[in-house]
């Protein structure tokens, strides 16, 4: 249990998962849903994302867990990826994601669009 914890609960390997994406020029967002905390909650929010093990610790076995194995998600993602099984990738869940607004914004699109005089006209029964 004691190895078990250390590899998921690392905060070390937290840590440098982050540095690395802020060395590279990229921002603390969700790789699902682009949440930023600190954009939503300003200084509290500053630095903090949750990091998700991109491969099941279980499927890994062991070994060592690289920074290309984990993801940066916001805590909504985090919950909605180990709701159950089979567990989707962030890359997955952000696809589906975009397929639910573009659904949304079609059917919105429908809805709002003007009516004509042959959309009132009942068929004949």
């Amino acid at each position: 249990m004691r190895r078990h914890r250390a590899r998921e609960r690392n905060k070390a390997l937290r840590k440098k998962k982050i540095s690395l994406v802020l060395q590279r020029g990229g921002q603390l967002t969700c790789e699902a849903c682009g949440f930023d905390f600190e954009k939503v909650y300003g200084n509290r929010g500053a630095g903090y994302i949750e990091c998700h093990h991109v491969l099941p610790l279980h499927v890994a076995g062991e070994g060592r867990t690289k920074l290309s194995d984990l993801a940066l998600v916001c805590a909504n993602c985090h919950r909605m990826i180990h709701r159950r099984a089979p567990w989707p990738s962030p890359a997955e869940l952000r696809a589906a994601i975009e397929r639910k607004y573009a659904d949304d914004r079609r059917a919105a699109e429908f809805l709002t669009r003007p009516r004509r005089a042959a959309d009132e006209q009942l068929p004949n029964a």
